[in-house]
């Protein structure tokens, strides 16, 4: 995006690429999908982020909004669609035609592409920038660095771009997983690995603030995942690593009732079966294998007739349908994160440009800068838009010094 904007001002624009192909994250991105936007207005996209980020991403935002995304991926003949959530994914649900439009379309504005074109330093000579590769030396005007984070490093991501950003004296904060499954204490999502909760609420009180998420959610040989879960880990991440507290977790199986109406319900379960044993009553209420995991670690005895159940059982099995304890002990390796909290201070970019405070003439594009959001489409419109803002930028900034 970057170069496509800078050279549709009429700059010659080259792309060094690390890999031998570009554009493997964004093919991972969304399971495959590619999520590829978030189709609100500008205001409901920047509330996927916290304060401090959306304010800096705001003018970004109003330069390519995600209704201008949309329109701009349609115009490279790659048909959108929106699903829950607002989110945007490709009517293919492929991220390679995301891929190969966007390369397409840098062919045909004049970007050239160097693969396997790791970059191994950056210096700054008078007015200009020698970039050195493993093969080659460049020299450039305007440098936009657009590296990613530290998330799946499998795709390219191995915090390059931090390091060089050092060399000019900017700040790189705390490096931490977001977006990421969850470890838990508890070892019994460990038995239904790979099962998945849907219409659940998953909540969580951190430091007196109490975050939680409608939706889906997935357990793992460790802990957690899920939609749902990755969007609660962006509140716990800083949590964890600071003080190293646990963190409780509640899930609640029934968020559409509240405790009355539930206990009502399973009044009539009782009334209506009270011949039936009580994991009968379970599977009416919960899918059959959460309900095995209920017996076997809540201390409910699955045989015993609905007739037996007492009122302590009864109000202890509501409690538990509406507050399931689990215990996050800590986050998954960032390797299995989606995106990456920290990175590039924001004290240090301008906001209406991304170009450095410290170094003119340096640039900085999407998941680089200290800034994470929800799931949802939230983080690619976050690349789209800074990486657009940059390269407008910084061709604009040649055609003045001209």
């Amino acid at each position: 995006m970057c170069a496509i904007e800078a050279a549709e001002h009429g700059v010659r624009s080259l792309v060094l690429e690390a890999g031998p192909k570009p554009g493997r994250k964004l093919l991972a991105a969304g399971s495959g999908r590619c999520n590829l936007a978030h189709a609100g207005s500008i205001e409901s996209y920047l509330e996927g982020f916290d304060t401090k980020a959306a304010r800096f991403l705001k003018p970004s935002a109003y330069l390519l909004s995600p209704e201008k995304t949309m329109d701009f991926f349609e115009s490279l003949h790659v048909p959108l669609k929106t699903e829950r959530g607002f989110r945007v994914f490709p009517q293919s649900d492929k991220s390679l035609d995301v891929l190969e439009a966007l390369l397409k379309k840098t062919v045909n504005t004049g970007v050239i592409f160097k693969t396997s074109g790791k970059v191994l330093s950056v210096k700054k000579q008078s007015q200009l920038f020698e970039i050195k590769t493993v093969s080659d030396l460049y020299i450039s005007k305007t440098v936009i660095i657009a590296t990613g984070g530290l998330s799946m490093k499998r795709t390219g991501s191995t915090g390059d771009g931090y390091r060089i950003a050092k060399t000019f004296g900017h700040t790189v904060t705390g490096l931490r997983a977001s977006l990421v499954p969850l470890i838990t204490k508890e070892s019994w999502p460990g038995e239904v690995s790979g099962r998945s909760l849907k219409n659940v609420k998953l909540k969580a009180v951190v430091d007196s603030k109490r975050f939680e998420r409608f939706g889906e959610m997935s357990f793992t040989d460790n802990g957690i995942g899920g939609p749902i879960t990755l969007e609660m880990s962006r509140f716990v991440t800083d949590k964890l690593l600071d003080n190293s507290e646990p963190v409780r977790f509640e899930i609640d199986l029934k968020p559409a009732l509240d405790e009355k109406k539930l206990d009502a319900r399973l009044m009539r379960e009782i009334e209506s079966s009270p011949s039936r044993d009580f994991i009968g009553i379970l599977h009416t209420l919960v899918p059959s294998w959460f309900a095995d995991v209920l017996v076997r670690h809540f201390g409910f005895n699955p045989a015993v007739k609905v007739s037996h159940i007492t009122k302590n059982d009864r109000f202890r099995l509501r409690n538990l349908l509406k507050a399931i304890p689990l215990t996050v002990l800590k986050t998954a390796p960032i390797e299995q994160a989606l995106i990456t909290r920290g990175g590039i201070s924001l004290s240090e970019i301008d906001p209406h440009t991304m170009m450095s405070k410290l170094s003119p003439g340096l640039y900085f594009a999407g998941e680089i800068i200290d800034v994470d959001g929800d799931c949802g489409g939230y983080n690619l419109q976050m690349c789209w838009s800074t990486g657009k803002l940059a390269g407008k930028s910084a061709a604009e900034s040649l055609k003045h010094s001209v």
